[in-house]
């Protein structure tokens, strides 16, 4: 069988992030034909353009996209579209329409919590709620991270029966294989010897990141380097911090092995006070089983998170640092605590449990033509 899939994107199975990770999931399965997009989506996203011309833009991508989805889709008789977000799901409903095929649109995040996390106008809002409703009719299946999702949804006047909760996952298999000890990774990245890591990883372009790791380099950092010597704090991903980073706390970039640096660390923070969907990163932290402390928005996305069983959890910027101090103190501990996490990923959030269930759901689907 094969399958439509909107936008082509690199394949990389170490990849944890959900659009990668499902294109390769769904050419595990099926015969998968990739859409690729152009110049034109280049345009339409960068920021740093003129509004009315990114609108423009806008339109004449839908349309090449929609184009050359049902171009390929009839060439190869494909017998679904899997589209990613509302804009490219957009071009692919309009093209799976047309091919008479079901579309199922993978979505990100409802759009009034993404426009409230970024700050966007209500004109973004309305706008684009107007689009997502015009989506959700043209799509045959609607994938959502949690039921949280859902519930937004519903509230925004959404018919819900189309919806089904797809969560965001780890490969268990994968990070089975490129997690090391915590001794064998610290040798591998040169840590020195008595040294406490503790580790925050995402791009710094986005938002909710940068609040997140100046928050941890300005106000957390300090304290926990007074209260537990020896502490050093380590920021991964792309972007900048805005400003130097005070010593004690280093700046990875972007790092080609994430799963080394997870396997090296004594504690990992995710204090994310905006956001939608499930945090992947947390999925990362749990997946290693390493001690992790997360904000109360993480529990929004992955609602099995209990503070003191499989987490910590800091309802605000003190008492997250109050929580991260506490479990570089108790090393048995923050063990015992990451190994409930990595219990938890294995058995709700794992791809190994929730992928058959995802290609059931799409078999059941063509089945139904």
């Amino acid at each position: 069988m094969k399958i439509a899939f909107v936008p082509r994107v690199a394949v990389d199975p170490t990849n944890s992030e959900r659009t990668p990770k499902l294109l390769y999931l769904l050419s595990q399965w099926f015969e998968v034909v990739p859409i690729p997009t152009g110049a034109l989506d280049t345009m339409t996203f960068d920021q740093s353009r003129n509004r009315f011309f990114r609108y423009v833009t806008f339109l004449l991508n839908e349309i090449s996209i929609t184009w050359g989805t049902l171009r390929r889709g009839r060439k190869e008789k494909v017998s679904a579209v899997f589209a990613e977000g509302t804009y490219y799901s957009l071009a692919g409903g309009m093209a799976a329409r047309m091919l008479g095929v079901p579309m199922i649109w993978d979505n990100h995040g409802n759009i009034k919590d993404f426009s409230a996390t970024l700050g966007k106008s209500d004109l973004f809002l309305q706008g684009n709620l107007l689009l997502e409703k015009v989506l959700a009719r043209l799509a045959t299946k609607i994938l959502v991270v949690s039921q949280k999702e859902v519930e937004a949804y519903r509230s925004l006047g959404f018919d819900i029966s189309k919806f089904e909760v797809v969560p965001t996952c780890a490969d268990m298999t994968l990070v089975r294989s490129l997690t090391r000890t915590r001794e064998g990774a610290r040798k591998e990245l040169k840590v020195s010897e008595g040294t406490k890591v503790v580790l925050f990883f995402g791009t710094l372009k986005y938002m909710p990141n940068l609040d997140a790791a100046q928050y941890l380099a300005k106000e957390l950092y300090p304290r926990v380097a007074a209260e537990v010597p020896g502490t050093e704090l380590f920021i991964a991903g792309s972007g900048s911090l805005g400003e130097d980073a005070p010593p004690g706390v280093r700046m990875l970039g972007f790092v080609p092995d994430l799963y080394l640096w997870l396997s090296a660390a004594d504690v990992c923070v995710a204090p994310m006070w905006k956001g939608v969907g499930i945090l992947t990163k947390v999925i990362d932290m749990l997946s290693v089983g390493r001690a992790t402390v997360v904000s109360p928005l993480a529990l929004e996305g992955i609602p099995e998170l209990e503070h003191g069983v499989n987490c910590m959890m800091g309802k605000d910027r003190d008492e997250f640092t109050s929580q991260v101090i506490s479990l570089l103190r108790d090393p048995p501990g923050a063990n015992a605590l990451g190994s409930r996490g990595r219990e938890l990923v294995s058995e709700r959030y794992s791809w190994e449990i929730v992928g058959p269930r995802l290609r059931g759901l799409i078999l059941a689907l063509t089945e139904d033509r």
